[in-house]
């Protein structure tokens, strides 16, 4: 009983079929040798016991060392049997037949150990070779990437194929010290085996593995190879915190930059209205001045103009808040682009006088489903953007058109007599606080107009760019994706 236990806990079950087939394979090539001999036995004599040796070389680099073992084993009996007197009988009778037995036997056993061990440290060699290659791919794949889910994810399927594992768990501590799940490759089994990886005297990654019951524990070879795999993954772990931190100090330092920039533009852009309201305000309350009925208009608009504005960089901020909080708010429905583009040019007349806005609208516009509100507002920041770089005399001009193979999309541009965008700025042209410098311009904007612009263009599907005219100015294009106008069957 303890025998079969030891002979079961070092082969395990797949091995022992192997070694089995093995050996039924090797007695089978025995018993046919015997036949062959037995039958040309007269002029082969002297050579038998050569043929024998050779078998037992084959079966050894073939099968390995226990099959040779044994059929060096039934060789000995088998040329004892047929080819040492008297014949077809064990037994010894002379003592040359002992000498050529015990020779016999003393070569198959000594060679079948020879050829077997080279074939074991050939296999070694080979499953080495594999392991070192599957570590160097592995060492490449995580030392080019970044993102701790990747990285483990990487290295729990790799140690699954490398190991022959039937499930490989990594935990890694978050940054409450907490062991967490980061990544699993397998099955669901039990982990038998771990690897705790400390950092500052508390676990930081854990590598747990399991094999299927008919497989062995892992061996010393193959721990010492998962302690590799545990280094590997460390360092990588490591690099990609650091990182992440590196990460965060740069977003802070964007925020910090944000802030002052923010600061910066507010802080001018409210102190502008904010004087001529305050100046306005304050003629018009000096009682030793007896303003005209139209210079007090005059005031008074200044006072309404300066207002909107407010109200505008207000609205601007909110909305660019909501943008980048993803929250939001679109009411889409099927809309007329005619009516939208013609009720914005009417609307913005007044503002970008002595400028003119001319339409060149295609004919074959279908209807659209948008947010109203929102697309409004894009067209009306292009055309305030328009207005602040063109020359007062200049014509702003809108078209619309389809585009695309098939006509999947519209497209809406602003174009203008600006001085063009600068190469400088074209790549960040769309991003908050912006803003081209014109040597003429006639007001500032709050460079959160185009931002705004992007941000609920790409809400509907769409992608706003900017280009130069090629015959001077700017041309800012939007496009919207054209759906399928549902049809709605009256009875």
């Amino acid at each position: 009983m303890h025998a079969h236990t030891r002979l079961l806990n070092r082969f395990p079950n797949h091995q022992l079929l192997r070694l089995s087939w093995q050996l039924v394979v090797s007695i089978g090539l025995l018993t046919v040798m015997n036949t062959v001999l037995h039958l040309i036995y007269a002029p082969l004599q002297s050579s038998v016991s050569l043929l024998y040796v050779l078998l037992v070389l084959a079966i050894a680099a073939s099968f390995g060392l226990w099959p040779a073992l044994l059929i060096s084993i039934l060789a000995t009996f088998s040329y004892n049997y047929y080819f040492t007197t008297p014949a077809q009988a064990l037994g010894i009778t002379t003592i040359d037949d002992a000498t050529r037995l015990v020779t016999f036997l003393s070569v198959s056993l000594l060679t079948s150990s020879i050829a077997g061990r080279a074939r074991n440290q050939a296999i070694t060699s080979s499953k080495r070779a594999a392991e070192l290659d599957a570590l160097y791919r592995l060492s490449q794949t995580i030392s080019a990437e970044l993102s701790l889910d990747r990285i483990t994810a990487a290295v729990a399927a790799a140690t699954l194929d490398i190991l022959n594992l039937s499930s490989c768990r990594i935990l890694v501590a978050n940054t409450h010290a907490d062991l967490v799940l980061q990544a699993h490759a397998g099955s669901s089994d039990p982990p038998a085996e771990e690897i705790v990886l400390p950092a500052n005297g508390r676990p930081d990654v854990v590598i747990q593995v399991a094999r299927r019951a008919s497989e062995p524990p892992l061996s010393a070879t193959e721990r010492s190879l998962l302690t590799t795999i545990s280094a590997q993954l460390m360092g990588a772990v490591e690099r990609s915190r650091s990182a992440e931190a590196a990460a965060q100090m740069r977003a802070l330092d964007q925020s910090d930059q944000l802030k002052s920039t923010l600061l910066s533009s507010l802080s001018h852009d409210l102190r502008t209205p904010l004087a001529v309201i305050k100046g306005a305000a304050s003629n018009l309350l000096d009682a030793s001045i007896d303003w005209d009925v139209a210079t007090q208009r005059e005031l008074l608009g200044s006072i309404e103009q300066q207002a909107d504005r407010l109200n505008r960089l207000v609205s601007h901020l909110l909305e660019m808040s909501r943008i980048e909080a993803g929250a939001l708010h679109q009411s889409r429905d099927w809309e007329d682009l005619y009516d939208l583009i013609h009720n914005v040019a009417r609307d913005m007349q007044p503002r970008v006088a002595p400028a003119q806005i001319k339409l060149s609208l295609a004919a074959d516009l279908p209807p659209v489903r948008f947010s109203y509100v929102q697309i409004e507002q894009v067209l009306t920041n292009l055309i305030e953007n328009a207005a602040r770089y063109t020359p007062p005399d200049s014509t702003i001009e809108i078209r619309a058109q389809m585009i695309g193979q098939p006509t999947t999309q519209i497209e809406i541009a602003v174009l203008d007599r600006g001085p063009g965008v600068a190469p400088a700025i074209r790549a960040n042209l769309f991003e908050k606080f912006v803003r081209a410098e014109a040597p003429e311009r006639r007001a500032h904007g709050s460079g959160l107009g185009l931002a705004i612009c992007k941000g609920l263009v790409e809400a509907h599907g769409g992608r706003i760019w900017a280009e130069d005219r090629p015959d001077g100015g700017s041309r800012f294009a939007f496009t919207l994706p054209v759906e399928a106008v549902p049809v709605v069957c009256h009875d």
